[in-house]
């Protein structure tokens, strides 16, 4: 059984959202056909990490003809839907968690990331962002068993009315250890070709520490990157071109192999082209796992028929 804490509430939500996706429900049923196939009818917990090595053929099954605005548009939002499914998929039960509803992340860890062009405020390509909660009780307890107070010292209701009051008591907790937070920024492209360079400059302007002056800044409301235990900037696309377009020295690939996060693809690893999206788990979330990403699949595995149908996985 998966204790009800908070993230795993913020990760039901964040799943919920995937399938709110018009891309993702048109392709859901399909999708979930090729991963039980691939997965068989007894599997382990490295039969589940290892879907990543089959993520764009999954998502390529589903694909229409054409290039319009809207079609590609469309396969974004399903391509960005079926990565966050796979990565809350293995982060289920620890304390990592990926968002692709902006409003659903706490509005500290949002100020972090801002980045401002004098007076003007820019939000970052972030198709997902990946949160490690801290390692503190209150992000492991029941979520309805919270008593966290204000900055008047006056606690904060668990219920808002009849529903959970997520708002107040997650940002308020990240105020508190916000110094404890490990985020990573993940942009999800069909396109290798078209969207390479888009990361690249992102990632260049979060690694960058000052700007002349000061014409761009990082973050606001005193809220920084540069605070937290680590923040990773990483790209996993498709991608829809044949893999034979990508060699060691083409320019997509050099754009972004110095990706603070990583450069990723739903097949499998090819050295100094692109890592399985797998590898991103020890890469930059190991701190989410008690002890490692097999393990705690091990663990969530009798879940999926109870706590953690929602990934309609069964």
């Amino acid at each position: 059984m998966i204790e009800p804490t908070i993230i795993e509430h913020i990760r039901e939500l964040s799943i919920e959202s995937c399938f709110e996706l018009s891309a993702f429900q048109t392709g859901w049923s399909s999708w979930k056909s090729s991963i039980n196939q691939i997965l068989g009818l007894t599997y382990n917990e490295n039969d589940i990490l290892n879907i990543s090595d089959h993520l764009s053929d999954i998502f390529l099954s589903t694909r229409g003809s054409g290039r319009t605005q809207a079609s590609l548009s469309g396969a974004g939002y399903g391509w960005e839907g079926l990565i966050c499914w796979y990565l809350n998929l293995c982060f289920a039960g620890t304390r990592g968690v990926a968002i692709r509803k902006n409003s659903l992340l706490p509005e500290p860890l949002r100020n972090s990331i801002s980045v401002n062009y004098g007076n003007f405020k820019s939000n970052t390509e972030s198709d997902i962002i990946v949160v490690v909660f801290p390692d503190h009780e209150e992000f492991k307890i029941n979520k309805d068993h919270l008593t966290i107070n204000d900055k008047t010292g006056k606690q904060i209701p668990v219920l808002n009315g009849n529903k959970f009051n997520y708002r107040k008591l997650i940002d308020r907790m990240t105020e508190i250890h916000f110094d404890s937070f490990n985020i990573g920024i993940i942009q999800c492209k069909t396109n290798w070709n078209d969207n390479a360079q888009i990361p690249m400059l992102w990632s260049m302007i979060y690694e960058t520490e000052s700007f002349s002056n000061n014409a761009i800044s990082i973050g606001m409301n005193g809220y920084s990157i540069n605070d937290m235990t680590n923040f990773s900037y990483s790209f996993v696309t498709v991608p829809t071109n044949g893999l034979s377009n990508y060699k060691q020295n083409s320019t997509s690939v050099n754009r972004v192999r110095n990706l603070t996060g990583g450069n990723y693809w739903g097949y499998p690893s090819k050295s100094s082209i692109a890592s399985s999206l797998k590898e991103i788990f020890n890469n930059n979330f190991r701190d989410a796992f008690s002890n490692n990403v097999r393990q705690s699949l091990k663990r969530i595995i009798p879940d999926l028929r109870s706590d953690l149908n929602y990934f309609n996985l069964i």
